[in-house]
């Protein structure tokens, strides 16, 4: 079978389990973010001169494409014997892919929240520290992981550009979703051993394994304060800005 169908598990299997076909940071990786940096810098300034349909038909095209993105990666496997259980939609990222037919089908301040707490920085997250450095550039399981986390990222930073303000008042229901794909998560990491979310371990993934090692048993618990730290960085501007208003308003 050509190397462009391999998944990472096959790669892996094929390689050795510490095999790397690109560097982190190397100039493939650099391809990857800066071409995320760009796209997002030129969708939130031409997001925000659409009128509202134009907003509309581009958040649909964007997730038409996440939709399909997936499929393909699921179908490929499939056709090629090669599907896991791993390849459902329980990690963060899956999951955010129907937040955004959410907010599409029914544009909300919750679903947005979620966008922006979760799907940005997770998305984000997994294109710093890919967990699918053993594939090379030209195969589809490659093509998949480093495009649809692009388009994640993408999304929400369209909905910035569009005007949409995060609020610190919607984390509880921002935290309620995490929990509810947390525990769906854990149940099937249970049931059929697989590691969504990363539950179980870092998995190939370089943030996840520092936390993993500086925590040890406690590796659950370093997960969790992550999130609230980067939450904390993500509404700290926010904050500091709706308080700087306040005062002014005051005066």
């Amino acid at each position: 079978m050509s190397p462009f169908w391999d998944t990472i598990d096959t790669m892996l299997q094929l390689r050795g389990g510490d095999y790397k076909s690109f560097a982190l940071f190397g100039p493939v990786h650099l391809f990857w973010l800066g071409l995320c940096a760009v796209l997002c810098t030129a969708g939130f300034f031409g997001f925000r001169r659409l009128g509202d349909r134009g907003r509309r038909r581009v958040l649909a095209v964007l997730t038409l494409l996440l939709l399909a993105d997936e499929l393909l990666k699921d179908v490929s496997a499939l056709a090629t014997g090669q599907f896991v259980w791993q390849f459902l939609p329980f990690h963060l990222c899956s999951i955010n892919l129907f937040i955004c037919l959410w907010y599409t089908l029914r544009p909300n301040p919750i679903a947005a929240e979620v966008l922006y707490a979760l799907c940005l920085p997770g998305a984000l997250a997994a294109l710093l520290f890919p967990s699918w450095q053993a594939l090379p550039l030209w195969n589809v399981m490659h093509l998949h992981s480093s495009t649809v986390h692009i388009m994640l990222v993408l999304y929400p930073v369209l909905l910035l550009g569009g005007g949409f303000r995060p609020s610190v008042r919607r984390l509880p229901a921002v935290f309620g979703v995490l929990a509810l794909d947390t525990a769906a998560a854990a149940l099937c990491n249970h049931f059929l051993d697989t590691n969504f979310m990363f539950l179980r371990g870092s998995y190939g993934n370089a943030a996840l394994k520092v936390i993993e090692q500086l925590f040890g048993p406690a590796y659950i618990l370093g997960l969790l304060l992550i999130v609230f730290a980067v939450w904390a960085v993500l509404y700290l501007p926010w904050t500091a800005a709706d308080l700087l208003r306040k005062r002014r308003k005051k005066i």
